[in-house]
């Protein structure tokens, strides 16, 4: 009976009518489907958005695995290296980081810092083991000590690292250059290292500012460990005055807390003179054809030779490398 009507009604609908009717059904359930099968399905929810990670208090953390990498290797073939920075770029982090791969990896390192030679001499010695007393209980002179340790690292796989080796006397480092004949490894950090003895030898790493994230994370950890709670604007004031020095980023943050008001950057900063170069000859050619106007010979003589000059120099300046490419 009930389908004896529901055929009765549909045929007093025209088509359009039931065409209607079906697309008004399937609008009507597709919300439910769709709820539903959601819910079956939950890895089809977009991800939660991705929580920033800030340093934990205290935590170690190398941003220069490209340079560790490079003096692990030279060292393991028996090379020497210099790593190069202004203070506070991390060269001794860095070394730290050596010292502890190479110590883990089963060799022995002799890590020390500048002193006088003989110290320095009876340091290395300590750490290698080598004894520092003939069988007579005499402590060994210093030249006795520079053979027994040239002796120790013939014999044995062993690693010289020497921190701010350009404080070192002359003499220590001209022994050093003796030590790399004989294929000894070492790591050399300085601060501008000058070009003699053993610094122009050896091949360079210099030091680089670490990027902005970097720094940006070494300023986060460093209030975290002093419990400080810093502005996003505060943190970029204070990243302006270090620039990409790690140490100079640790200090501004203490300087923060103590409420020390310091204005200005605090890394180095090399201004471009290329603009007051232009000027001067852009002043000597003006200067020519005043003198050319004037009917002033001398003036007109001067700023010709003065132009001349300065072309030949400009462009001798021009022609030579730049100063990060330069051998230093």
């Amino acid at each position: 009976m009930l389908a004896t009507g529901a055929i009765v009604a549909v045929n007093g609908l025209n088509p359009l009518s039931i065409i209607a009717l079906a697309i008004g059904g399937v609008l009507a359930i597709a919300p439910k489907l769709t709820s539903k099968l959601s819910s079956k399905n939950p890895t089809t929810q977009d991800p939660a958005p991705a929580i920033e990670q800030i340093p934990t208090p205290g935590e170690f953390r190398i941003y220069r695995q490209a340079e560790l990498n490079r003096t692990i290797a030279s060292l393991k073939a028996n090379g020497a290296i210099l790593i190069a920075g202004e203070d506070g770029s991390g060269k001794s982090v860095l070394a730290g980081a050596v010292v502890e791969n190479l110590q883990d990896e089963g060799f022995m390192v002799a890590f020390i810092e500048p002193a006088t030679p003989k110290q320095m001499l009876l340091e290395i010695a300590h750490q290698f083991d080598i004894p520092t007393e003939d069988l007579e209980g005499k402590s060994l002179t210093a030249d006795k000590l520079k053979r027994a340790i040239a002796t120790f690292l013939e014999e044995n796989t062993a690693f010289l690292v020497l921190d701010d080796a350009h404080c070192c006397d002359a003499k220590f480092r001209m022994w050093l250059k003796q030590l790399r004949r004989s294929d000894a490894p070492m790591l050399l950090l300085a601060t501008d290292p000058p070009r003699t003895d053993i610094f122009i030898n050896i091949p360079r790493i210099e030091l680089k500012p670490l990027p902005e994230y970097a720094i940006r994370e070494i300023m986060v950890q460093a209030a975290a460990e002093r419990a400080i709670a810093l502005k996003p604007s505060e943190l970029s004031k204070l990243q302006e005055r270090a620039g990409g020095n790690p140490m100079l980023a640790a200090r501004a943050v203490d300087e923060e807390y103590l409420g020390l008001d310091v204005e200005g950057a605090d890394h180095r900063r090399y201004f471009d003179i290329t603009p007051l170069i232009l000027l001067a000859g852009i002043a000597f050619v003006i200067m020519r054809f005043i003198g050319l106007g004037t009917g002033d010979q001398a003036l007109y003589i001067f700023g010709g030779i003065a132009a001349a000059v300065f072309l030949g120099l400009s462009r001798l300046l021009y022609n030579l490398p730049p100063e990060d490419r330069r051998i230093r």
